[in-house]
């Protein structure tokens, strides 16, 4: 950082004017909290793309972060629930953990578009590193203390940005006179221009925090990677960013469309409209009535009409998103960057409670007969079916492991593997990765869990989680890694295995475990396969009737 350091904090200035941080790790690192990027989308500018922030005068206080965005809770509640009764903790550390979980405040609000830098001290010209949370794109918080309460990453050389965006049902809802206001002619997607309004404050200010504008990466987890996956196929990002890290990019909402239906899904616009008249009825002028209600109360009536609020997520609008990600990808229309991507072995097991065994598509509250027909909705071909329940056994007749293995390939596995064929097919680096360590108490039952990684990556730790003896060296390890390949955009780091680039001919992944982590082949397993089939097919389907299918299938090393 150039600009003078005051006696109570370190003094930045930015375009919009200048933030006092605090020093942390000994006065070696420099955060600055709750910054905003965008002006408070409250009011007329509620469901409106992000505005510029407005300047202020003297210095701002930036120590804290600022509110959350509003969340939903429910799926995310139960998903730490879970993890809770998973790990192997005690009866009483699970109590003392759900009743902490439960008693941590939140402060929650539609102002809620800013960010958090932290820098080391003096750095000039740093790779930058810019996270996406994960939540389901419904919840989480760029501020939550799995990723800021350790300066493991900035301390390695990189400027480290959080962001904050809106979620859910003020995050993506469309409607029709919201399109008919906008001046692009379409809707939803705020919490994805968000995202993009966060990188175009770092092009314009992350300098004078020490870090290099021309050298960005975006990472994320979760539905953070597939923020990821749609921030590379989304025109408007293109050059905000210069490398990108997809860990365990989900499938929420991933085939939802703005104006038509896919599967079980309405369009988004019909889910829209839908969701006003549960607000304020059927009358002319529902966004009028919307935007005049509380927050809150809006917020108590997405949480109550779940069926609609599967429909909030970010949908294809031919502008913001002109594609599903992977029908980009699979047509060689992804940002041409170094791209690291992986995900856990254990992915489904928190997941599969409240989770359709057939996948996010379709309604979770299915029995067996339903999740059937959901399987036969989704494959189509007899053949293509009984090829998916050939490769999980025991997953026709709801196995639970075999739908745990089964959900964590569905929604995370192959979009890596679509992806990583993809961008390599393209001529692209890629670097893939397999995260296997598991909790280290005999009774654990969750594996290698959904974001198990994310707690490596920023060397942090979960409450009263203790975690393996060796869990250090893998931490370090991961830590080396990504900072490496934020700034080279090569993930080789000195003293740690050499991490070669994807060959489709020669496919290897680093797996990483404990105590050691190493580079393994990467084979092609049978369900991955029967899925990207499945992904060409319907991706090509859903684009036939606006444009040219896919051409997946004339791509070198992109079998379907």
């Amino acid at each position: 950082m150039r600009n003078p350091l005051s006696k109570n904090g370190p003094v930045v200035g930015t375009t919009n004017g200048k933030v006092r941080g605090k020093y942390r790790a000994k006065g070696r690192i420099a955060l600055f909290a709750g910054i905003p990027y965008a002006e408070a989308p409250v009011g007329k500018l509620r469901w409106r793309a992000p505005q510029p922030a407005e300047s202020w005068s003297g210095v701002r206080d930036s120590t804290k972060p600022g509110p959350t965005a509003f969340q939903r809770k429910q799926n995310f509640d139960e998903f730490f629930a879970g993890l809770i009764e998973g790990v192997g903790l005690s009866t009483g550390r699970q109590r003392a953990l759900k009743a902490l979980l439960k008693a941590a405040p939140t402060k929650e609000s539609e102002d809620c578009l800013t960010l958090n830098v932290r820098s080391p001290v003096g750095a000039t010209g740093l790779p930058v590193m810019v996270w996406i949370h994960g939540g389901d794109h419904t919840d989480g918080s760029g501020s939550d203390p799995l990723y800021h309460s350790s300066d493991a990453l900035p301390s390695r050389g990189c400027v480290l940005v959080t962001i904050n965006y809106r979620l859910g049902m003020f995050g993506f809802m469309a409607h029709p006179e919201l399109s008919a206001e906008s001046p692009d002619g379409v809707s939803g997607n705020y919490g994805l221009l968000d995202q993009i309004a966060a990188l175009e404050w770092v092009r314009d200010n992350i300098s004078a925090f020490g870090g290099d504008a021309n050298n960005v990466t975006i990472f994320g987890e979760s539905a953070g990677g597939q923020a990821v996956l749609n921030l590379m196929t989304a025109p408007r990002a293109r050059g905000l960013f210069h490398r990108a890290i997809a860990q365990s990019p989900s499938d929420s909402g991933r085939w939802l469309h703005l104006d038509r239906p896919v599967m079980e899904l309405d369009s988004a616009l019909a889910a829209g409209g839908r969701f006003a008249t549960a607000a304020v009825g059927s009358a002319d002028g529902q966004l009028a009535r919307m935007r005049s209600m509380d927050p809150t109360e809006l917020s108590d009536l997405y949480r109550e009409h779940v069926d609609i609020g599967r429909h909030f997520y970010p949908a294809v609008d031919h502008r913001v998103l002109p594609k599903t990600p992977m029908s980009a990808f699979l047509a060689g229309e992804q940002a041409p960057v170094p791209l690291l991507i992986g995900y856990n072995a254990d992915e489904g097991t928190l997941l599969a409670p409240f989770c359709n065994p057939a996948g996010g598509e379709f309604n979770p509250e299915a029995d067996s007969a339903q999740a059937r027909r959901d399987f036969e909705t989704s494959y189509g071909s007899p053949a293509e079916l009984q090829a998916l329940f050939d490769a999980y056994p025991g997953l026709e007749v709801g196995d639970q492991q075999a739908v745990i293995t089964h959900l964590g390939d569905h929604m995370f596995g192959v979009h890596v593997d679509v992806a990583t064929r993809a961008h390599a097919a393209a001529g692209h680096p890629v670097f893939r990765y397999h995260y296997r360590a598991v909790q280290p108490s005999p009774t654990q039952t969750a594996g290698a869990f959904h974001a198990a990684e994310v707690l490596n990556v920023f060397d942090t730790s979960f409450p009263l989680l203790t975690p393996a003896d060796d869990n250090h060296l893998l931490s370090k390890a991961m830590g080396d890694h990504w900072v490496a390949f934020a700034a080279t955009g090569d993930p080789d780091f000195p003293g740690r295995q050499d991490w070669p680039l994807y060959d489709p001919d020669r496919p290897e992944q680093m797996v990483f475990n404990r105590p050691d982590s190493r580079v393994e082949p990467a084979p092609d397993q049978p369900g991955l396969a029967v899925m990207r089939r499945r992904v060409a097919r319907l991706d090509s389907e859903l684009t036939s009737d606006n444009e040219d299918p896919v051409v997946s299938a004339d791509l070198p090393g992109v079998t379907v």
